[in-house]
């Protein structure tokens, strides 16, 4: 499994706006193959930032997915965020973490 974690810091006044985003992208997400879920996140110490967690079942899934999205980058000028981060990771099960 391949886990993505995007981080959409807000424009000021545009968190309702980035909140309907990313619920928006997680239906467009959900039809791309490989991926399995993808949740929105909010911290409540970071309340200009809007994440989110999308589960892929390869990380060839995830960065096809993210050609198809972005090609060759992100324009934020018509977002409603400043900035986006975001970081990935391989998940690799602990002996006994899981009860499947």
């Amino acid at each position: 499994m391949f886990i993505s974690i995007s981080h959409h810091y807000c424009k000021p006044g545009h968190l309702e706006a980035a909140r309907e985003r990313v619920d928006k992208s997680c239906i467009t997400l959900l039809e791309e193959p490989g991926c399995l879920y993808r949740y929105r996140m909010e911290r409540p110490s970071l309340p200009n930032v809007v994440s989110a967690i999308t589960a892929w079942k390869s990380e060839e899934d995830f960065e096809r997915s993210r050609q198809k999205r972005f090609g060759g980058g992100h324009d934020l000028s018509k977002t409603p965020y400043e900035k986006v981060e975001s970081e990935q990771y391989h998940v690799h099960p602990s002996p006994g973490a899981s009860r499947d």
